[in-house]
């Protein structure tokens, strides 16, 4: 790679976590400027146009260069379906993923904000990104004795379920570990023990859930109306 496109490849990142800044702070990406993002990174306006078309096409972007390659990490490393036994794939799935909402709080913090906010462009990369990653649990679920009983089309019913679930815990968790980095009169502690409560509670969640869908059989059948 060239020093020049190295250069572009940098700028471009800027651009990214411009946005991403922006919105930690409260603002929604829909009402984020390009005036705003621009200097942020500390660029005239229309250098922006070298990168991007218009703001929904910086969001995508971010959303399918940035983002996905988080969703895809959290996808190869969840244990659920796979290795450990059942009791402990739940387990050390939710643990691990509350942790990578620790490392990356400004890629989740977006996500859940703007999975239902107001840029159109934003939302259906989204939305296509959490469906990957619902199939590829999905598919996780397949390898696993306990859901082999389930057919294909319920399994995915069941890991767009959990996958919600996850979604659900990320703005608590996310408020507990700001406090933390960001509250010096804040007891330690007290929030040691609330993250660990939440921790519990989440798990004993998802344990729920797929204990459930464990009983579950495919054969029955839904009814919409007496």
């Amino acid at each position: 790679m060239s020093s020049r496109e190295q250069k572009k490849l940098q700028t471009r990142h800027a651009f990214f976590n411009a946005v991403l800044d922006l919105c930690m702070t409260g603002q929604s990406f829909s009402s984020i400027s390009l005036r705003q993002v621009t200097r942020e990174v500390g660029v005239v306006p229309t250098a922006f146009y070298r990168h991007f078309d218009d703001m929904e096409s910086l969001g995508r972007a971010l959303v399918i260069e940035e983002l996905g390659g988080t969703l895809a990490t959290l996808s190869d490393s969840l244990q659920i379906g796979r290795k450990r036994s059942f009791d402990r794939q739940i387990a050390k799935s939710i643990q691990l993923f509350l942790y990578m909402v620790s490392d990356q709080p400004y890629y989740w913090q977006f996500l859940v904000s703007e999975r239902y906010g107001g840029s159109e462009a934003v939302r259906k990369a989204i939305n296509e990104l959490i469906k990957i990653h619902a199939q590829g649990l999905a598919d996780d679920l397949a390898l696993q004795p306990a859901f082999t009983h389930i057919n294909a089309y319920d399994r995915r019913l069941l890991a767009e379920a959990g996958v919600n679930m996850f979604f659900s815990w990320i703005i608590d968790w996310l408020e507990l570990t700001y406090t933390e980095d960001h509250d010096d009169e804040i007891d330690l502690n007290e929030i040691e023990e609330n993250k660990q409560l939440m921790l519990h509670n989440c798990t004993r969640q998802a344990q729920m859930l797929f204990y459930g869908a464990y009983n579950w059989k495919s054969s029955e059948e839904t009814r919409l109306k007496d």
